[in-house]
């Protein structure tokens, strides 16, 4: 069976391979904010998110962490692709749910029609885009993607299941509060404001002898939530907890050596602006004003030690789709801004709101004050709201494909917004300028952090560019434009892929539809005794660590 090449990477740091024995059977991990849900195909986004994903839940696919290829979980064991826009997977054979469901074809089939869904708050849409599934037999798994799909396993790396006889029987907030997948750890308490408790589960099967597919040596986990670094950090100095997650680069100066580690996040922080809703922000001068106005590099300088690089997209170099032009940090230049604001004609007395949820990285909420300040500097008046993230959910997730469904069950067309035509985009689009701000609870200016480790655009084009899906603040359905050029771009290869995803990525740079601001690398906290490498991205496996004695 053939199996999907990964896209070139950078050189992956060596990991040690999991110990068959630890010198230690509990760990705790603290990070910054409690969970607001934890099924396995439930809300996207918040650090918590990927620490139950990758706990308890095995996807689809996996990138392992050492040399970034895709390889099989427990939920599968290789693929082949039967044509343009389709593949077959073939499943692992016993393999249970957590609470005993049987694991094959037709238990994959309620979540993969969740996950296939535009209008799904799961992280794995961003990458796979929609498809249909079939269950060719027992443990044979057919998918179809909505167009040609070639890179497709390397996308299906948060593609979880849940046991599908619990999605049936169980109410809507019990799997919200109830993770019910079949990967190395299981969920045993969740007491909320205190902890969430996991334990080994027994009856994971491991693919192989993959460092991060085998049974967790580690028995029990304990998540606890601290929303300062500081505090963080003071719990594992004094041993409070084993692993700190994302404590900044400030911690460096009062933890040891040993006491750190640093990854990558493979992500680009920054803030999506509405160029759909708003009559100012949907204004492209205005968006070229707003970006020019941002001191990046000030930010990086004062805020982080210098330690970060600024982006004038959601990619770097290196991702299919970048190069040095479309990735250049916009230049600081207020004079200009306040040039492009009166080309545009800019109404002064108009008050932009910036919403956050305030944890996401360290120094979140500094750096919302310093781009406040940076904006009003050129007569940009910002309402800076903190909220909590079921409000920030709320309004990231009330865009272009919200308006898309809207308008496709006003007509009563009972479809995806994903099948939507070009000519009902247009008309949601009409809609949705006609109603304004008011269309939706949306926001001008939203923080975010999107991710790319299948670095690749195609990935963020699903994401943030796309006329059907719930996230995106960008909706271009005109004859010849970005929505005609997707599936094209998507269903390419090779250098082709680079160049139709580069135009895409020009055009997103050229109209400023993000403050693109910087990297974001990881520092964890750690005990010096824990046996453990972070990856590129800030996804972590605890059945991947063990603690020497």
């Amino acid at each position: 069976m053939a199996t999907a090449t990964p896209f070139p990477t950078p050189v992956a740091t060596p990991v040690p391979k999991i110990q068959a024995v630890t010198g230690k059977q509990s760990i705790i991990v603290v990070t910054a904010e409690e969970p607001i849900g934890v099924a396995s195909h439930g809300v996207s986004g918040g650090i918590m998110n990927f620490g139950h994903y990758d706990t308890m839940a095995d996807p689809l696919t996996w990138q392992s962490g050492d040399d970034l290829r895709i390889v099989p979980t427990s939920a599968s064991v290789g693929w082949e692709q039967l044509a343009l826009d389709k593949w077959r997977f073939h499943l692992r054979r016993g393999v249970k749910f957590h609470n005993g469901e049987p694991w094959n074809a037709q238990a994959a089939l309620p979540s993969l029609a969740i996950l296939s869904s535009s209008l799904s708050q799961s992280v794995s849409y961003q990458y796979t885009g929609s498809f249909t599934s079939q269950a060719v037999d027992a443990y044979t798994l057919d998918i179809t993607c909505a167009s040609p799909c070639p890179v497709f396993p390397n996308t299906t790396m948060f593609v979880n299941f849940t046991a599908p006889k619990f999605m049936a029987t169980a109410t809507e907030e019990t799997q919200a509060r109830q993770n019910m997948s079949f990967g190395p750890y299981k969920q045993v308490k969740w007491t909320p404001g205190i902890s969430f408790t996991m334990e080994a589960y027994q009856d994971y099967v491991p693919a192989g002898d993959h460092y991060e597919m085998q049974k967790g040596v580690v028995r029990d986990i304990t998540w606890v939530w601290r929303g300062e670094p500081q505090v963080m950090v003071a719990m594992v100095r004094t041993g409070e907890a084993d692993i700190a997650w994302d404590v900044g680069v400030d911690s460096l100066k009062v933890l040891k050596p040993d006491q750190t580690k640093s990854g990558g996040s493979a992500e680009i922080w920054g803030l999506a602006i509405d160029s759909i809703f708003h009559p100012e922000t949907s204004k492209q001068k205005v968006r070229q004003a707003m970006v020019h106005a941002v001191n990046c590099q000030e930010m990086i300088d004062s805020l982080y030690s210098g330690k970060s690089i600024c982006r004038g997209n959601i990619i770097w170099p290196g991702v299919i789709g970048a190069t040095a032009r479309n990735t250049a940090p916009w230049k600081y230049d207020p004079n200009l801004s306040r040039q492009l604001l009166k080309e545009a004609d800019y109404n002064f007395n108009t008050v932009l709101r910036m919403y956050s949820r305030g944890t996401r990285i360290p120094k979140n909420v500094e750096v919302l004050e310093a781009l406040q300040s940076y904006l009003q500097e050129v007569g940009i008046k910002v309402d800076l709201r903190v909220v909590q993230r079921q409000e920030w959910l709320d309004r990231r997730n009330c865009r272009a494909g919200t308006a898309v469904d809207d308008l496709l069950k006003e007509r009563g067309r009972k479809v995806d917004a994903s099948r939507a035509t070009l000519e009902e985009m247009q008309a949601a689009m009409a809609a949705a300028k006609a109603k304004g701000s008011a269309s939706c609870p949306t926001a001008e200016m939203i923080d975010d952090a999107p991710s790319n480790e299948t670095l690749d655009f195609g990935r963020q084009v699903i994401s943030w560019m796309n006329c059907a899906r719930i996230r995106s603040t960008f909706c271009d359905p005109s004859p010849g434009g970005v929505q005609e050029k997707m599936a094209p771009a998507l269903a390419a290869a090779g250098a082709e892929r680079q160049r139709l995803l580069e135009e895409i990525a020009d055009h997103f740079h050229d109209q400023a539809l993000w403050i693109g601001l910087f990297d974001l690398p990881v520092i964890y906290a750690v005990n010096p005794k824990l046996v453990w490498e972070p990856r590129f991205d800030r996804r972590v496996r605890i059945n991947a660590m063990s603690f020497n004695k």
